[in-house]
């Protein structure tokens, strides 16, 4: 439906957003379908679609702006050209069973399972005999797993002519159960159903070359043209695939490729035909007894996580420098169980990127349930693993929610904010719907998600022209976070499948939160990254050109996200580390066994194991909360330290300045005395305004300086400590910061005791889905409560499902003696929209959302009567999916004089 017309208007509108980018994403028939779509014409990869992916590189250069792609229709990656039976597309296998009592004879065709429909072919992978020792009945009961004997295993394989085999179970013991298991590969038949293409796009095999090769040949036979490659090479940005939905709804899928047995011989070494009826990412369809069935499906998922990076983000970031970008990537899946290793992938990915659908336990009332989620280790191990293999960049997908126009922006920064503090420095937001002409089917104009999924950014949104700030903000956040190298002070141990045992929201790796509210920043290592050429100990250093890591720590704590065994090169590599002065903690009995299945390096681990616990830098504790105290007792202090307290940091250090990105997790405003390591003055950065000031009250320390912040609930901030940098030179200092005066010296300032309101209703309009009236309703006038509390509009009548933008209107009177020189602060109380303050005609700079209660009015005030507007722009829900948030300036509203005083430094 789009134009060069309206991508150049809309684009223009994503500029003046304040976004420095766009991701170009073809999402037609999800919950809402776009009447004027039709795929024959303008499909993936027609002419039409062609031209419009051009105009889309092309206007986002000549705006200024980054332009990202995804690479496939839909998610996950897909073609036209393939089949279920032919070569590129997605396999799995699966399995035929024969149950045999003792003595019995199975001979005739192998059997096989029922195929997926649309799907006729299956390749043979092998056939073996096991003895059953529990769970022995033919067919199963529901949810129980037979047990195997893998000692018992006989394979037939080369005993199969023509697709039968003879095979006679033992007659011993008499009762005995047997099972003939013939594997098979066969396409999944899987479709991307978001693709809306005119043919079926079926999903692509994504451990094999030749599923990637189907998706290139597709672009190269189809889709490029000399001049979108053009357009795309000089637009600099990211090919983008979205996150691996390789499982059926409520089924799980067991992956396979073609080559894959005789990969998993060279990558694991061994065989792993007489272990096939095992495999499974996590629920397999036989299991054997003891840890056998465990170790094998640990080979197996690493195999295919393995097959993933080589065969499919390999190719795929060597095809996207061919067009001059990088690769964007959600390396895990969000839809059931994945093999793959999001750490893995995070090494590789040019931009490593995650989401709140997956890695969180989504939007939840109240800013403390939602700011503490789930999953900040999730992020804290994906940005760790891109810092260690040199990437900067970390992405959100941000922020998916249920309830499109619901989610209040205040909720909104904090989670933005808690993403930062785990290592995030780009956010994609989620997202903008395309608003041509015959796009949207209805008002207020085209939502791919419905009124389900948040949400939908545009001039659309009564909060787009105050949208603008929160985009500045976070520009100037991403803008510092990306300055560096991120530090960290303690390695934890965690290589596992998936980013967690559900594969939907992620659950904390090291669950005991003493180590954060400490000060300590903490990042996770896998067998991967313990093997990078990056991952050498020096100085009781680990990482020391990078991360800097002072201390290791491997956590067997029982916890379903984490499997604490590993490979023996890998204990090995640890045991060095702790021999040349790297600390080295452990919590819990280590585990009696090596990662994947080779029990003969058991044995050889235990004695690595003693060498490890006998080396003097290694400490051993029995829980996770012990590893304080052990850190404390070898000396590992954290670069930024305060005692017991919600504030979560983050460190980056460039070879001038020391940056600490500070983030209030708790429910409550949080003032901390913190000690800051590094060399120079502390200064405080206002990604609000922009305003970079040096701390007038800090005291100094052995290793840096001391100093006391103080932050809101879900608040955020920035201190550098540098003897000057690109930030400071212009830095405005102050002998004194205004403090609220609590004698009779402070000048008098009445609060405000009437409002009036003036509405601007957003609702739809008569001229199609996409117009929008914009009606000014009757002017209100409201009297607080006694503590200075306004009603939210859904108590005010005639406003409970309007939406729009509004103009509270007061007046406050300064006393007599009141001076050039006097102040005060304007305390908002809670706004649930965006809110803007204009004093006697002039705009302030703009609110801290998160923390609205010392907005200063010096300079703006006079004396007398001074006429101050709040202006709140809300959501769109109320009005547009019939939604009930809340809206409105609620306070209570206070006006506070003040007089210059010094508070007391830090001791």
């Amino acid at each position: 439906m789009t134009t060069p017309e309206s991508i150049k208007e809309q684009v223009a509108q994503i500029r003046a957003s304040g976004a420095g980018g766009y991701e170009a994403n073809q999402l037609t028939q999800v919950v809402e379908s776009a009447p004027g779509y039709d795929p024959v014409t303008m499909g993936w990869g027609t002419t039409r679609w062609t031209d419009t992916w051009t105009n889309l590189f092309t206007a986002g250069k000549a705006a200024g702006l980054r332009v990202d792609g995804i690479y496939t229709p839909g998610w996950s990656a897909g073609t036209q050209t393939v089949n279920p039976d032919g070569p590129g597309s997605a396999k799995e296998v699966t399995f035929g069973q024969a149950w045999l009592n003792a003595g019995a004879t199975f001979d005739g065709p192998l059997p096989a399972p029922t195929l997926p429909p649309g799907v006729h072919d299956q390749v043979l992978q092998g056939v073996v005999a096991y003895r059953c020792l529990k769970h022995c009945a033919a067919p199963p009961a529901k949810d129980l797993v037979p047990v195997l004997d893998p000692d018992s295993a006989v394979d037939l394989t080369d005993d199969v002519a023509d697709g039968e085999v003879s095979w006679t179970a033992p007659t011993a013991p008499a009762d005995a159960r047997y099972v003939l298991v013939a594997a098979w590969m066969n396409g999944t038949g899987q479709t991307v159903a978001l693709a809306a293409t005119a043919k079926t796009t079926y999903l692509v095999d994504h451990f094999s070359k030749s599923g990637f090769r189907a998706v290139k040949d597709y672009w190269d036979d189809h889709a490029m043209t000399p001049q979108l490659r053009k357009a795309m090479k000089a637009g600099g940005g990211s090919m983008f695939f979205d996150s691996l939905e390789l499982n059926r709804e409520s089924e799980q899928v067991r992956s396979w490729t073609g080559d894959f047995l005789q990969q998993f011989h060279k990558r694991r070494g061994y065989s792993l035909v007489p272990y096939l009826a095992g495999v499974g990412v996590t629920d397999p369809v036989f299991d054997f007894t003891g840890d056998t069935g465990d170790r094998v499906r640990e080979d197996y998922n690493q195999t295919l996580s393995d097959l993933f990076v080589d065969n499919h983000l390999r190719p795929l970031k060597s095809w996207a420098r061919e067009l001059g970008m990088t690769v964007r990537g959600q390396g895990y899946s969000s839809w059931g169980p994945s093999p793959i290793d999001p750490m893995d992938s995070a090494t590789l990915l040019d931009i490593p990127e995650g989401e709140d659908l997956s890695f969180t336990s989504g939007f939840t009332e109240g800013l403390p349930k939602f700011i503490n989620t789930r999953g900040s280790d999730v992020w804290r191990s994906m940005a760790s693993a891109a810092a260690q293999s040199g990437h900067n960049v970390v992405s959100t997908e941000c922020c998916a929610a249920s309830g499109n126009a619901q989610v209040q922006r205040q909720l909104l920064l904090a989670h933005v904010n808690q993403q930062f503090s785990v290592g995030v420095n780009q956010m994609v937001w989620h997202g903008w719907a395309d608003q041509s002409a015959g796009a949207a089917a209805k008002w207020p104009g085209f939502s791919p998600f419905g009124a389900y999924v948040a949400d939908v950014y545009g001039p659309q949104n009564p909060t787009f022209d105050d949208d603008k700030a929160i985009n500045t903000y976070v520009g100037r956040m991403q803008t510092v976070l990306r300055r560096g190298e991120l530090r960290g002070d303690v390695a934890i141990y965690r290589d596992d499948r998936g980013h967690s045992v559900s594969g939907s929201t992620g659950d904390l790796y090291f669950t005991d939160q003493s180590l954060a509210r400490a000060g300590y920043t903490y990042g996770f290592m896998n067998s991967t990254l313990m093997r990078a050429p990056s991952a050498t100990a020096s100085g009781g250093r680990l990482n020391p050109a990078g991360l800097g890591y002072g201390a290791f720590v491997w956590d067997t704590t029982a916890n379903p996200e984490t499997n604490p065994t590993m490979d023996l090169a890998d204990a090995k590599r640890l045991l060095s580390w702790a021999k040349s002065g790297l600390p080295v903690i452990v919590v819990g009995n280590l585990p009696t066994r090596v990662r994947g299945n080779h029990p003969d390096q058991d044995t050889k681990l235990a004695a690595v194991i003693r060498q490890l616990l006998a080396t003097r830098s290694v400490q051993q504790v029995a829980t996770e909360a012990g590893v304080l105290g052990a850190l404390s007792k070898a000396g590992v202090k954290p670069s930024v330290s305060y005692s017991d307290s919600p504030v979560v940091s983050l460190h980056r250090q460039t070879t001038d300045t020391d940056y600490y990105y500070l983030f209030n997790s708790g429910a409550d405003t949080v003032t901390t005395t913190a000690k800051f390591t590094g060399s120079g003055a502390p200064y405080q950065y206002d990604a609000w305004t922009g305003a970079v000031t040096r701390m007038p009250l800090y005291s100094r320390t052995g290793s840096g300086v001391r100093a006391t912040v103080s932050l809101a609930s879900g608040d955020a901030t920035v201190i550098a400590i540098t003897r000057g940098n690109e930030d400071t030179r212009a830095a405005q200092l102050r002998d004194v910061r205004p403090t609220y005066a609590t004698d009779s010296t402070a000048p008098n300032v009445t609060s405000p005791s009437t409002w009036t309101l003036d509405v601007t209703s957003w609702q739809a309009g008569s001229g199609g889905p996409n117009d929008t009236d914009k009606v000014v309703l009757d002017r209100r006038t409201i009297i607080p409560a006694a503590d200075g509390t306004l009603p939210d509009w859904q108590h005010i009548d005639g406003l409970a499902k309007v939406a729009g933008t509004s103009t509270y209107t007061t007046t406050i009177t300064t006393g007599s003696g009141w001076a050039a020189d006097s102040g005060a602060y304007l305390d908002l109380g809670k706004i649930n929209g965006l809110a803007t303050v204009t004093v006697n005609g002039r705009r302030l700079p703009p609110v801290n959302q998160l923390s609205p209660n010392k907005i200063d009015l010096r300079g703006y005030l006079k004396k007398g009567t001074n006429t101050v507007d709040v202006g709140v722009s809300t959501l769109l829900g109320n009005a547009a999916y019939d939604s009930n948030t809340s809206y409105g300036l609620v306070g209570p509203v206070k006006v506070t004089g003040y007089t210059e005083q010094l508070p007391s430094a830090p001791s």
